[in-house]
Order: structure tokens, then sequence, then C-alpha cells
């Protein structure tokens, strides 16, 4: 709690930028009321990465050096945010366990999910590119002209991987596989 009476209150609307791509930000900061979103911005390109409630935290990386330059934080509603300046952060890590361990638990929760969404994005990528290969190297008889072999080969993907994709493909009834034939439904 003696903490958070060192933190500097700062209130931020909606569509106000609480983080601005581009800018040095070497603060830790908890949200105290209302929602945020994360928010990569690089070349013309926008992609919501995260949304951030009451109790959440950021700028975790960015107190300890690590600068994330590229990534934006916008206030969705009115935001109460709290925040601490790198050194209050450090001595806030070394000194309360009960607070380091629960930033550790949380950054580890999110690693786990954004490789998680990783392996899905790359699953529904892979079964596409199976797919579309499939599409395009059918006989007149609608069967895949090749072996599964050369088919993990033309995916670039060993066959193991190549056999969950036809599975997928199997289940969506978008392909049938007889004799090890492969043939579009």
């Amino acid at each position: 709690q003696e903490f958070l009476n060192d933190a500097v209150v700062l209130h931020f609307g909606p569509g106000e930028y609480i983080k601005r791509a581009g800018d040095d930000f070497d603060r830790f900061c908890i949200l105290q009321k209302g929602s945020c979103k994360l928010v990569y911005e690089a070349e013309n390109t926008s992609l919501i990465i995260d949304i951030y409630h009451e109790g959440d935290f950021f700028g975790e990386m960015e107190a300890i050096g690590m600068q994330t330059t590229d990534r934006s934080l916008i206030a969705l509603t009115d935001c109460e945010v709290l925040r601490f300046t790198k050194e209050q952060f450090r001595h806030m890590w070394s000194t309360c366990s009960d607070v380091s361990m629960y930033i550790f638990a949380v950054h580890c929760k999110r690693l786990m999910q954004s490789g998680n969404d990783k392996i899905d994005s790359e699953c529904m990528f892979l079964r596409e590119k199976v797919f579309r290969l499939i599409q395009q190297n059918l006989n007149e008889q609608n069967y895949f002209m090749y072996t599964k072999d050369i088919l993990a080969e033309m995916a670039g993907v060993s066959v193991r991987s190549l056999n969950r994709s036809l599975s997928e493909l199997k289940q969506l009834r978008l392909i049938s596989i007889s004799s090890g034939a492969i043939r579009l439904q």
C-alpha cells in the first residue's frame, strides 16, 4: 500500500494516448480505473494486441530498460493510471516479494497466451496453405497428384505436422483420404 501512495495519478479520456508509439517511456503503470488497448503501430499498420482493464499493469519491460517503440496504449474509457518511476518500480520489485511474484506470474501468463495465439495462427495458416497446395495440384478426378511426403515438402513442414492439417481438413469435409490418396470433396 505504501508504494501506491508514491505513485503519480494520471487521468486519460477515451481515445487519449497513455503512451504513443515512438515515445520514450520508462515508467511502470497500474490501471487503477477504466480500460485501454495496447496497439502495435508501425508503417501504416495498426493491430490491437491486448486490452487492459482495472488492476492490469504495463510498462514493466520499459522500467527495466527494454523499449517497445512500436506500441501505443490508448484509453478506451475514462482511465486513472498510477505511474511509478523506474527507480520506484525497481525498489518495489526488490523489497516486496508478493508484488514481484504477481508481476512475474502475470507476465508468464501473457507470454503463454501469446505463444498459444501464435500456435493457433500458425495452425490455421498451415491448414489453408496445405488446402491451397492440394487445390493447385489436382488431376482430372480431383485427386492430389503427389504423395504426402511431397506435399509436406511443398508446404515446408514435417509429415507429422502435415497429417494434423490433413486431419483438420478431413474433419471440415474439404478433403477425403482413402488408401493414402487425397481427394478434394
